[in-house]
């Protein structure tokens, strides 16, 4: 019989994942120098997935319940690939600190999601709550279209928006349908699935045979590769372990409120970057906050 955790573990699983996950957007930002975001996003999960791989085959020989598999998969695809992209996208056009900012949205997504297909119960601050990160989420929109070039859109801001709303599923799956699943197991068996769609794009599209031309090219080659490994290995595979095991000892709309501690950490990693935030930035997490408090009220 598994032993009941500790009633700190989940504010300790928190507190690491607001770290890691705060300073992944520099890292992010750092592979975006030499790579596309395509190629980030693809080595991003693909090294993880490599790297889980051996816990993911023990997974499927030990695996009882087939059924999970496609649970398995989809939250490979909402928990990592997808967000991977869309965030990516984003980054080459808005500064880190705004991406982390709009990530701020994922507790009211999760909640929303909740309700209206899982038929999870709200109440009236909760609902208060997804208003106020609403109007939030449009003060960051508009802060971020002083960051974006002429001639470019200013929905790549909505980018993240998109993101958290894929991260709200991914969260209500598994504490719906996977609550009893060990976190490696989903985790490696997604990751390693994610990575047989996004290995192929690499081989195909060239990246292997054009990394040596790249590394003698580009003098921060070294650097932005690091940066994407660093971000596999912690801000992937472990944190993700981590994030799930965090679902399964409270609940999704709890661990979701790892995003009030991520944009600090990453705004604090954007002024040390030398990133301009305005009045708007301030007002706009502010105004999330607020709203995030709400939705987490019982």
């Amino acid at each position: 019989m598994e032993s009941k955790p500790s009633p700190a573990l989940p504010f300790i699983l928190l507190a690491v994942l607001s770290l890691i996950w705060g300073s992944s957007f520099i890292l992010m930002k750092r592979g975006l120098i030499v790579f596309t975001p395509m190629q980030v996003a693809a080595l991003r999960v693909a090294i993880s997935g490599v790297l889980l791989a051996p816990f993911a085959v023990r997974a499927l020989l030990s695996l009882e319940n087939k059924r999970l598999i496609p649970y398995f998969l989809l939250c490979g695809a909402l928990g990592n690939a997808i967000p991977a992209i869309l965030f990516t996208t984003a980054q080459k056009y808005i500064n880190s600190s705004t991406g982390a900012l709009l990530n701020s949205l994922t507790p009211i997504s999760t909640l929303l999601l909740g309700v209206f297909i899982f038929k999870m119960h709200t109440n009236r601050a909760q609902t208060i709550g997804v208003f106020i990160g609403f109007l939030g989420a449009v003060a960051l929109v508009l802060a971020a279209r002083g960051e974006i070039a002429p001639g470019e859109t200013s929905w790549y801001a909505l980018l993240p928006v998109v993101a958290t709303i894929c991260y709200g599923m991914n969260a209500n799956l598994i504490g719906r349908y996977l609550k009893g699943v060990p976190s490696l197991t989903i985790n490696s068996f997604a990751l390693f699935g994610m990575t047989l769609f996004f290995l192929p794009y690499l081989i195909l599209s060239g990246f292997f045979t054009d990394a040596l031309p790249i590394a003698q090219m580009q003098p921060m080659f070294g650097i932005a590769l690091m940066s994407i490994i660093t971000l596999s290995v912690l801000g992937t595979a472990l944190s993700n372990a981590l994030y799930t095991r965090l679902i399964q000892i409270s609940s999704p709309v709890f661990s979701s409120s790892v995003t009030y501690l991520i944009p600090v950490v990453a705004m604090a990693w954007g002024l040390l970057d030398g990133e301009h935030l305005s009045v708007l930035h301030f007002v706009g997490i502010l105004i999330i906050l607020a709203g995030i408090y709400l939705v987490n009220k019982r």
